[in-house]
This record gives C-alpha cells, structure tokens and sequence, in this order.
C-alpha cells in the first residue's frame, strides 16, 4: 500500500514541478545570422564547399522562393557577433527538425560531422515532444566564426526565409529536457486522451463487426485505427515498433495513413448511409472516390520506393484538394438530399472533422486535428448505436405485423374447424328428429358465433370474455349431448380477468378434444370437466382435466381418427409457440392412471403468455 502512495505523491510532485516552470525565468536563446548556397549535387564535400564562399548568398536573395526535394542547402552560421557573449562556455545550436541535416565544426584542426536530421538519428529514447540540440564551444568554430550545416528537405516545399538557427545557454536546454511548460503539458494530455477515446472505440466496434458481421463497423474501426495512427500513433511508440530506427518509413506511413483514413471513411460513408439504393448518384461519386484513393496509395508507394519525394509531396497535395472538394460537395448533398436522421450524423461529424483538418493545415497546430477527430469519432459512434436502434424497432415493427399475421391466419384454420363441428351438430339433430333441440342449439350457435364473428379484428381478448364464449361453447356440446357431462371453470383469486388479455380461443380446442374423445365414449355417468385458470410469473396456466377414458383408449376407437383428433390442437400449438419462443413445451398432456395404472383421465397444461414476445 505504501508503494503506491509513494508513487501517486511522486506523481503529483513531477505535475507540480511541470507546471512549477511557468514562473522560471526565461533562459537566453538568440537568433543566428546565416548565409545560405543551393545547389543539386549531392556529392559536395565540405572542403569543396569551403572553396565556394562567394556562392553562399544572403537570405533576402532567396525571399519568395521555396525549399525542394531534390535540392541541397549549405548554411553558413556566423557567430563573429556572438564571440564575446559564448566565450569559452558551452552553447547549443537550436535547429529546426530537418529531414537530412549534418554540422559541420571544427576538432583540433580537423572538421567533424554530426548528423542531426530526424531521418538520420533515432528519438526512441527521447520523450515525446523533446528532440536533440547541437552543443558546441567557440574552440569548434571553423575559421574561428563559423558553423557550417548541409540540410535537405524531401517531405515538403518550405519557404527559405522562414529557416531559422537559434543559440541558447545550456540551462534552457537542460530545463526542456527536464521538464514540460504548461503548453506541452496540455498537448501530452490531449495525445493521450485522444489515444484512449481511439482504442476504446476501435475495441468496440471491431468487436461488434465480428458479431454482427456488418461490414460498416469493420471501416468505421479501421478508420478510427488509422486517424490513431496519423494523429497519435507516437504516444505508444507504435511506429517504433514496427521499423525501429529507419524513420523515413516511419514518415512514409504517417503520410500514407491520412489516404487510408479518408479511404475508410468513404467505405463507411457507403455502407452506413446504404448509398447502393438511398443515394445511387453519390454511390457513383463514392466508388470513384475509393478507385482515386486506391491508385493514389498505389502510386505514391511507388514514388516513396524510388525516392521521388517531390511527386509524393504532389500526389498528397492533390488528395487533400480532391477529398477537402468532395468533403465540402457531399456534404451541400446531403443536406439538399437528405432520406433520414443519419444523413445529419455524417454532416455534423465531416463538418468538424474538415474544420480540424483545415485548421491543422493552415495553423500547424495538431490539436486543432485531434479536437476534431474526437467529436467525430464521437458524433459517428453516436450515429451507428442510433443506426442500430432504428433498424432494431424495424425489426421488432415487422416480427410484430409478421406474428399478428400468422396468428390471424392460424386463427382462421380455427373459425372454420369450430364451426364445422357446430354444423355438423344441427345437422345431427335434425337427422335425429330432434328439431326442438336443434332449434334451441341453433340459437345459441348463431349467438356465440356473432361473438366471435365480433371479436375476429382483435388479436387478443379479456381473459373473462374468453372465459364466456368458453362456457357458451361446452353449453353448446352439453346440449348436443343431452346433458351427459358436467363441468366446472375456476379461477384463481390473485388472476384478474377483466383486465387480463389472452389470445382469442385458445383454450376451446383443448376442450374440445377432452369432450369428444375423452368423455363421450366413458361408459358411466361420471364424466367430469374442470377448467382452472391460475397466474405464473410472466404467463396464465390453464388446465384442462377431464376423468374421461384417456388418450390411449380414445386412439383405441376406430370411429375417431388420430388426423381429426390432433388437427385442432396442432393449430393452437403453433398459435402458442408464434406468441412466445421463449417459452418451453407451451402445452403438456399429463395421462392420469389409477393404483393399478388404468387410466383415469387426462389433464391437459396450456400456457398462455402474457406479454407477447416478439425477439
């Protein structure tokens, strides 16, 4: 435990010390007079270079004119001015962070060389926002004023005038080596909590895609991947990992990502806004747009292998200028455009993700770039949980019309089925010569069939209507069987029937089939029905028990076929199932057998969901 508070309190020192070097007082570093000499060979030693010194020119005769690729740029430092200030202490040379660089000074009478380029030495154990400075003395001077620096650009077109050379006393440097100003601070805090928002995001949605196997996520977090890379992969030393000390393909993939990144936005574009049949117009645009950015990859990986730097300064300059077009141009689309609220997402995010870009571009100031990409990642993590959600209540919208569909149908098998056997009923009567009763029963039939006929356009009904077109139904089969059965309907207290729904005739053909093939062909009088309805946690059990001859022996009749008998049943079964999958053996018939093991009866379990289940 003491361990860790003594590592927390160190902690809280190193931050306080941190930000503690805001109130030193500002250490002396002074800008440099130099004289500069542009030429094309590469080959140039600095003995030859020493033999030209009327070809080195002042600044102000390259004013206007930039640095290239292919060109080399011999700087001629002139302390002459600063030699009684530096005397015999030791100074460092401020350089700026060049891609080739190397200094050229005096050893006992011999000149030495350091490279000093950040393609030519390696920061691996530098921090992050530190680099390394030149220290020399005046006994280092050649020809006792000079410092000479061969310097080349092959990452970017810069202005000649803006180069600058910086000395200053080794107590700054020793106070940026030991510390962050207040600025750096802020950035190292912004890298690496943009560095989290970046992995958290692409753990998630690359662990959606391979769940869902949507092919949106899998660009989206390949996207957020290389925006990690482009902006912050040095925080983890990523880049470090993968090619050591060789920092140019370091360079070259920092460059290249920003294609990758725009590469799988555009793919994401396509497949979240589902511009295939949504947008065809702008489908177009995307796919030429994807094909460009293939080819470009291509192509500057090609220059890159061959040294052309000038060309993949060219090719990147054009990506930009085509995407910032397109950015700007699909985005007026689909605003005119606009099908649905994830149109809106992808505007909102681009928006701010160009406002970062551009501003990095033009300020040179990355976290302008990484406040974008956060809100983008953020608005567009935001858009696929939204994009999700609604396809989710689509889902459930057509499992519902499908369910209610299905089960109108099923129910229509029953109508028919119920009314047949009501038919056939009269018909047996009247055949009987039996016409009073048939009267009568033809009068209640129409009755209950007017209920039902009434009821047909609702899917559900009170669990005490049921209840009544339940007793009307056995009614109806008592009076068909001259009053050969009795029956009893209970309910459980706790259950509330006017305010409980079920679907419509559930029960009827359970009870039904327990009449007809269990009591009718009992040769005693004892025939016995017992409907009992009881609430379960999350759906009613209604049992059906009858003390008829069971099922074994109703099979046993010839004159009852097992098609006829089960038909009903199979068509309420699958009622049941349609209303709930999560519900196991929705129906269970329990065979009663006495001491002897006769049978005495079935008892038949139905449940019956409350909520409907539509996942």
């Amino acid at each position: 435990m003491s361990t860790y508070i003594t590592a927390i309190v160190g902690v809280f020192i190193l931050i306080y010390n941190s930000i503690a070097t805001q109130d030193l007082p500002t250490h002396f570093q002074a800008e440099l007079p130099y004289r500069l000499f542009e030429t094309s060979t590469d080959t140039l030693t600095i003995e030859e270079v020493l033999q030209y010194n009327s070809r080195f020119k002042s600044i102000d005769y390259y004013n206007n004119r930039k640095t290239h690729p292919k060109k080399i740029y011999w700087i001629k430092i002139d302390l002459t001015q600063q030699l009684n200030h530096i005397k015999d202490s030791i100074w460092y040379l401020v350089p700026e962070k060049y891609d080739y660089a190397s200094v050229y000074y005096n050893t006992n009478g011999n000149i030495s060389e350091k490279m000093v380029g950040r393609f030519q030495i390696s920061n691996i154990s530098n921090p992050v926002l530190h680099y390394s400075d030149f220290s020399f003395t005046t006994k280092q001077l050649i020809d006792n004023r000079y410092i000479y620096l061969k310097i080349k650009y092959i990452t970017k077109f810069k202005p000649i005038s803006s180069i600058k050379f910086y000395y200053t006393s080794p107590s700054t440097i020793l106070l940026q080596d030991a510390y962050y100003d207040w600025e750096q601070l802020k950035m190292f805090a912004l890298r690496h909590m943009f560095s989290g928002v970046c992995l958290i995001v692409f753990i998630l949605t690359f662990a959606f895609f391979i769940i869902s196997k949507r092919t949106e996520f899998l660009f989206y977090s390949l996207y957020v991947f290389w925006l990690f890379v482009y902006l912050t992969g040095d925080v983890f030393r990523i880049k470090y990992f993968m090619f050591g000390d060789n920092r140019l393909a370091f360079y070259w993939v920092n460059e290249i990502s920003q294609v990758f990144i725009n590469l799988c936005y555009v793919i994401f574009v396509s497949y979240y806004l589902s511009t295939k049949t949504a947008y065809p117009k702008l489908n177009q645009i995307l796919k030429t747009i994807t094909y460009v950015l293939v080819f470009i990859i291509g192509l500057d990986s090609i220059f890159f292998l061959f040294n052309h730097f000038e060309m993949n300064i060219y090719v990147m300059n054009i990506q930009r200028i085509i995407m910032t077009i397109f950015g700007i141009g699909g985005m007026i689309y689909l605003i005119k455009y606009a099908k649905n609220h994830l149109t809106y997402f992808i505007v909102c995010g681009s928006f701010l993700y160009m406002i970062g870009a551009l501003a990095l571009m033009f300020f040179k100031k990355v976290e302008y770039m990484i406040l974008g990409g956060t809100l983008e990642i953020t608005i567009f993590a935001i858009g696929l949980a939204y994009k999700v959600h609604q396809e989710y209540k689509a889902k459930l919208y057509f499992q519902k019309e499908s369910f209610i569909n299905n089960n109108k149908a099923l129910r229509s098998q029953i109508n028919p089925h119920f009314i047949f056997n009501s038919l056939v009923s009269i018909q047996h009567l009247i055949l009987s010569d039996k016409k009073d009763l048939a009267i009568q029963y033809l009068s209640k039939f129409s009755s209950l069939t007017r209920k039902v006929l009434d009821s047909s356009f609702e899917d559900t009904v009170f669990l005490s209507e049921e209840i009544k077109l339940l007793k009307q139904y056995i009614e109806l089969e008592r009076l068909r069987f001259h009053h050969t059965f009795n029956y009893t309907i209970n309910i459980q207290d706790e259950l509330e029937p006017d305010t409980t729904e079920v679907p419509m005739l559930i029960v009827q053909p359970f009870v039904e089939n327990a009449i007809l093939h269990g009591l009718l062909n009992k040769k005693d009088d004892d025939k016995q029905l017992t409907i009992t309805f009881k609430k379960e946690e999350s759906y009613i059990c209604c049992e059906v028990d009858d003390n008829g001859i069971g099922r074994k022996a109703s099979i046993a009749f010839k004159t009852l076929m097992k098609h006829k008998v089960s038909r009903g049943i199979e068509v309420t079964s699958n009622r049941l199932k349609n209303l709930n999958t999560s519900v196991n053996n929705q129906v269970r018939f329990i065979d009663k057998t006495d001491d002897n093991g006769n049978e005495i009866g079935t008892t038949v379990i139905i449940k019956i969901p409350i909520q409907l289940d539509f996942d």
